[in-house]
């Protein structure tokens, strides 16, 4: 398939800005522009040669662009297809959020149920965000999924396929709200579930003497702790149905868990144990 020629990416943090130094690095597409909400985050991306070209003005990448990327949260996308219908509504767009039923949603009501808009989300992120966390080879061996409905142009899924194997990712296709319920357990729950735990800390009247005793189990547990906030209440509340399902089922494994700890049911938690490490190990080595 032929390459790009001028890509447009929104937003120039973590996966924005690690999107363009791939691109430029595989020469994937022969020019890479960016837009960012802070002039010192583009300048400090063209400064590094992240893009070729920084805009002042949404508006102006988007009639300048054959492919644009939106890498922003989740809240302020509908914003940008509202420029994108007004500007280039036959414009080849993908995103790389984090929850896609709603995006979905939005892009058919904004640009119309056969618009090129192609969701896409590459779990490939990290505690780290902003231009200064860009990482080389972020996609390579990551798994990206693609999203299209069944208005979807079969062309331009293909294209948003490419794009990512491109990048060196793997690709799979999930349904919009496939996508959003899966990763609701595999990533959502799991973030919720990690805040939880250090507010479960913060509540504590000894926290002084207990920081103190922290260790690799603690850290290694609550790494992604330190994921962007303003990032994760767009993810929570976005899929909230999702997620408020998901914890309850994992209160009701808790409470399994915890009745067993409480009458003392030794053999049947240590065979539980051993299960739950050999599921574990499986996971890791597939």
């Amino acid at each position: 398939m032929k390459k790009f020629n001028r890509i447009g990416i929104v937003g120039l943090g973590l996966i924005g800005g690690s999107i363009a130094l791939e691109l430029k690095k595989r020469k994937i597409s022969k020019y890479v522009y960016g837009f960012s909400r802070k002039i010192s985050t583009m300048k400090k991306a063209r400064k590094r040669g992240i893009i070729d070209r920084y805009f002042l003005s949404f508006e102006k990448m988007v009639s300048s662009v054959d492919f644009l990327i939106i890498s922003t949260p989740i809240k302020v996308i509908e914003n940008y297809f509202l420029v994108v219908k007004k500007i280039n509504p036959s414009l080849l767009m993908t995103d790389v959020a984090s929850v896609k039923e709603e995006i979905v949603k939005k892009a058919e009501k904004i640009l119309g149920k056969n618009s090129k808009f192609i969701g896409s989300h590459p779990i490939a992120g990290s505690e780290k965000s902003g231009i200064d966390a860009v990482e080389e080879g972020l996609f390579k061996n990551k798994t990206v999924v693609i999203t299209p409905t069944e208005n979807s142009d079969k062309s331009c899924i293909k294209k948003v396929e490419f794009f990512w194997k491109s990048l060196g990712a793997n690709v799979y296709f999930l349904k919009p709200d496939v996508h959003d319920r899966i990763l609701g357990f595999t990533s959502h729950l799991p973030h919720f579930l990690v805040f939880s735990l250090i507010e479960t800390f913060i509540s504590q009247k000894n926290k002084k003497e207990m920081m103190k005793y922290f260790g690799t189990g603690f850290f290694d547990t609550t790494r992604i702790g330190k994921s962007n906030p303003d990032m994760w209440t767009d993810i929570f509340f976005s899929n909230k149905e999702v997620l408020v399902f998901w914890i309850c089922e994992f209160e009701k494994t808790l409470k399994k868990m915890k009745n067993l700890l409480e009458k003392d049911r030794i053999d049947e938690f240590l065979k539980k144990l051993k299960k739950i490490k050999e599921v574990r190990e499986n996971i890791e080595n597939a």
